[in-house]
């Protein structure tokens, strides 16, 4: 979501603009280290653009009489502005920057289970030899029965 609006105004601008260069204007990267969420109102570029601008356009203003104005245009019809201007290229985005993919943690089981299931095929593989030991042991205990009952 962060980089929603940049990557649909570059993908906005790469459909119109096609081959005549304005697409280059923004450049998507990619980069390992954190940042804060971003909307396309808070780049710089746009926020100087934005100031440059009639205040009562995007900004709620004081009368004299202390009354508050609301903005002339509502926030929709501002964001079809910035985007407008973007496209006719008053405003240059600065470069995005694009965050790592969140590693999808999974259930506990899923995450255990590579090593369960190499847990798993070295029991199978001592299995024959447990089987022997049971066997030989359980033999032993009925011989040893087997004896005792007969002198009683």
């Amino acid at each position: 979501w962060v980089c929603g609006m940049l990557a649909t105004a570059h993908a906005l601008l790469q459909r119109c603009a096609g081959s005549s260069g304005l697409a280059s204007r923004v450049a998507v990267t990619a980069c390992a280290f954190p940042f804060r969420k971003m909307s396309l109102r808070a780049s710089e570029a746009v926020k100087a653009w934005v100031s440059a601008q009639d205040p009562a356009t995007f900004q709620y203003t004081r009368a004299e009489n202390g009354r508050m104005h609301s903005p002339r245009l509502s926030r929709r019809k501002q964001a079809h502005m910035i985007k407008a201007a973007i496209l006719k290229g008053e405003i240059e985005l600065e470069p995005t920057v694009m965050p790592e993919p969140m590693r999808f943690k999974g259930h506990k089981r899923e995450r255990d289970r590579p090593v369960r299931q190499a847990l798993i095929v070295q029991k199978m593989a001592e299995m024959p030899k447990m089987i022997e030991e049971y066997r030989a042991a359980r033999a032993a205990t009925k011989a040893k029965q087997r004896a005792d009952n007969r002198f009683k």
